[in-house]
């Protein structure tokens, strides 16, 4: 093992630049791996696992204060099929005027606006919410508006909303909730008349009907979780199949450049193997010499590359988190981490292995005299065929080499296919959905025809 060891390692430091090229290149391999399979991991269901992350409410009911005190709707947390229950929250349905000033639009669309009494997400059991930008708000005339209500070109934090009762209250954040459950924040006792007690239940049957939580209470208005998870997901059944395809893709272009980068090094060693044999090493040391050899290369650049994806991974993740509206975990899971290092060093050694168990068993003196031996063949034909035509010789050779290793081949061919088709697959993806996402915000505009006279 010691003479194996020492072998290899002096070939790692004799071939410098194979090394270096199989250390960038399983570097760049494991970081598409990881950014790929991290993309898998958030585009399959990314709103029911945030909804698990966040403990979003399966039901959410508006009581009405003048008929059910606080403890009286507090007590429903209690009924059967609850198994978590938030509030009562007291909140109120407010009037967002029609600004006069058809120059100056406000920040708010006009119309009735829901406002609730929370403190961030301190203590909550359900609904938990979740600060995109600012902070919450603690004290008098703040609020922090909903991400549904808070899509500006502009940083919103620091300007002001005037409601009808002529209330002004200034912006302090911008606030999530998987839930839904309201469309702005402001801390308790911010209320002048609230018009609601709002409960929040998790349920064991999450397809339950409200009036097993809520009979015999006044409630004014309920809703289920499934409504805000169809308005979550709406985008992401059209752009989440194309993601999965491309994490595929980017799987398969990654698999397939290691196997012919690794591959390629231990086929073009069968001299340095024949010499080995010469020395003495028996053909499953000159495979462990050249399996350790492409080892050390693939250790040092899988972690790499592994650090390298999770950057990567973690910022396209926080960027489809953000445009399905939904929040995301905290960089890439341990899995992803362990399943690329491990699956692309595997994948490394095997290459290598079978080129190098199939070289170690070939006499020494064909291995020493590899590439100088006229081979007979298939290979041999084409290249004589290509002889008598008037191509340069230079041509005629390199055309003919192909079918010297026509494993090889088809191996470098696969590869560019499939890298040549992930680059225009990524490049139509990201055209296709920008025009798509572009029409899609023209669905509640009217196309108006104003004639004019004289024209």
């Amino acid at each position: 093992m010691k003479a194996v060891w020492q072998a290899a390692r002096f070939a790692v430091r004799r071939r410098r630049l194979q090394t270096t090229i199989i250390t960038l290149v399983l570097l760049v391999s494991t970081g598409t791996v990881v950014l790929a399979l991290g993309l898998l991991a958030t585009v399959d269901g990314p709103y029911d696992k945030a909804f698990s992350r966040q403990h979003g409410a399966h039901l959410t009911v508006s009581y009405d204060p003048a008929k059910a005190t606080a403890a009286q709707v507090a007590a429903s947390a209690g009924r059967p099929g609850v198994t978590a229950a938030g509030g009562p929250y007291r909140s109120q349905v407010v009037n967002v005027p029609e600004e006069s000033d058809r120059t100056r639009p406000g920040l708010l669309p006009p119309g009735p606006f829901t406002v609730t009494e929370r403190v961030g997400r301190a203590g909550d059991r359900v609904d938990r919410l979740a600060l995109r930008s600012g902070r919450w708000a603690t004290g008098p005339g703040e609020i922090v508006l909903g991400t549904d209500y808070a899509r500006f070109p502009f940083d919103p934090i620091g300007k002001k909303v005037t409601f009808s009762d002529g209330r002004a209250f200034t912006i302090v954040g911008i606030g999530r909730s998987i839930t839904r459950s309201s469309q702005a924040w402001v801390a308790p006792g911010q209320l002048t008349a609230p018009d609601g007690l709002q409960m929040l239940y998790r349920l064991a049957d999450p397809a339950a009907p409200a009036g097993t939580v809520t009979t015999g209470l006044p409630a004014t208005a309920s809703q289920s979780y499934l409504v805000s998870r169809q308005q979550a997901t709406e985008a992401g059944t059209t752009v989440i199949p194309f993601l999965i395809a491309f994490g595929i893709a980017g799987l398969l272009v990654a698999v397939l450049v290691i196997a012919n980068v690794v591959s390629g090094a231990v086929v073009s060693g069968f001299r340095h193997i024949g010499v080995l044999k010469s020395l003495g090493f028996t053909p499953a040391q000159v495979t462990g010499v050249y399996v350790v050899m492409i080892a050390i290369p693939g250790v040092l650049g899988s972690l790499i590359g592994i650090a390298a994806g999770n950057v990567l991974a973690g910022t396209v993740t926080t960027t489809l988190g953000d445009s399905f509206d939904l929040p995301t975990a905290s960089g890439v899971s341990p899995w992803v981490d362990v399943l690329a290092f491990t699956g692309v060093l595997a994948v490394a050694v095997i290459t290598a292995l079978v080129p190098a168990v199939r070289a170690g068993r070939i006499p020494t003196a064909v291995a020493v005299s590899a590439g100088a031996a006229t081979r007979r063949g298939r290979a041999l034909k084409v290249q004589r065929a290509l002889a008598r035509t008037r191509l340069p010789r230079p041509v005629s050779l390199g055309l003919g080499l192909p079918f010297t290793r026509p494993g090889r081949t088809a191996l470098t061919v696969t590869a560019v296919a499939f890298g040549v088709a992930a680059v225009t697959f990524a490049t139509g993806l990201n055209r296709s959905l920008s025009a798509y996402l572009a029409d899609a915000e023209l669905t509640d505009t009217v196309h108006v025809l104003v004639p004019v006279e004289g024209g």
